[in-house]
């Protein structure tokens, strides 16, 4: 059996699209947990009302606790071997759950698979569509043994729920860039990732996208999920979120200033990539150019294969 969990806080618009998708999936022997984390809109009642119509569903109800606690509480309660992701504003492709089963039999070393993912805006068009270089198993094990951190897209995640809870689920602390810190935290105990090369959910780009929300700071969250990742690595303890950022603040200005301007310029592309797919263009423009003045090696390598195809 999968479990899918689904944890949802004040996501009603999307929610109903979201539980229909899962419901509808070809593959049926799952379970589908739908955690309310205190919405104040009208979610809970959306998810009452399909549990009634579907004994697969289970509604798990409680206060604002925020998405780690409450998907680290729905794993202990799962009583699936897979942790399937899914986010109550994406939808599922009608037969993701069965080819993605499919494709953890073809690759019985997998502790984590995802998947490619179809773009799409609050209307539910496509806008684009999802790359990765994780296909490859090289790739992969060259990411986990560099500096660099291993990411793709969360809510098209399968995991194995032994592995998850043997590292420690996700870490609250590290919200905003939680996924990262866990698929890095697995692979470094020798598990193996993957993305699967077909896409199989569709992602929704909207204003209301945490990445737009708080763009700077997840920022400083990721790159302090790296700084974690190198001190693990040599065998030293981590340091807390503030601790983390006094350490940049004790170095030299023209360090300071240089990882300012590697801040603001990845800040800057996140947006910019948020406004093309939601065609903002007036202004994807100038925060576009601004992250390519900032910091040519980060922008280019990212635009240039998509302009060249």
């Amino acid at each position: 059996m999968l479990s899918v969990l689904m944890s949802n806080y004040n996501s009603a618009e999307y929610l109903e699209l979201a539980i229909r998708s899962v419901l509808e999936q070809t593959y049926t022997d799952f379970e589908f947990l739908i955690i309310d984390d205190g919405s104040p809109d009208n979610s809970l009642e959306i998810a009452i009302r399909y549990e009634k119509l579907d004994s697969r569903i289970h509604v798990i109800a409680h206060e604002n606790w925020g998405a780690c606690e409450s998907l680290n509480a729905a794993a202990e309660q799962a009583r699936g071997d897979w942790l399937v992701r899914m986010d109550p504003d994406d939808l599922m492709v009608p037969n993701r759950l069965e080819r993605q089963l499919a494709f953890l039999r073809e690759n019985p070393d997998l502790a984590v698979a995802s998947s490619l993912a179809y773009l799409i805006d609050s209307q539910g068009r496509e806008i684009g569509r999802s790359r990765s270089p994780y296909i490859s198993r090289q790739v992969v094990a060259a990411t986990v043994a560099g500096r660099e951190l291993i990411g793709f897209h969360h809510p098209a995640v399968a995991m194995k729920k032994s592995v998850f809870k043997a590292v420690g689920g996700y870490r609250k602390p590290y919200w905003l860039a939680e996924d990262l810190d866990l698929w890095n935290r697995i692979a470094e105990k020798g598990h193996m990732l993957l993305v699967q090369p077909e896409y199989l959910i569709k992602y929704r780009v909207h204003n209301g996208s945490v990445s737009i929300a708080s763009g700077r700071r997840q920022v400083q969250i990721i790159d302090w999920v790296e700084d974690s990742k190198h001190r693990r690595r040599l065998g030293e303890t981590e340091l807390t979120f503030d601790e983390f950022l006094a350490e940049r603040q004790s170095h030299p200005w023209p360090s300071r200033l240089n990882q300012r301007r590697k801040t603001i310029a990845r800040t800057l592309y996140k947006a910019a990539i948020q406004h093309y797919s939601l065609r903002n263009y007036y202004h994807f423009v100038p925060q576009l150019a601004a992250a390519l003045v900032l910091e040519p090696d980060l922008v280019l390598p990212r635009v240039w294969p998509r302009l060249a195809g």
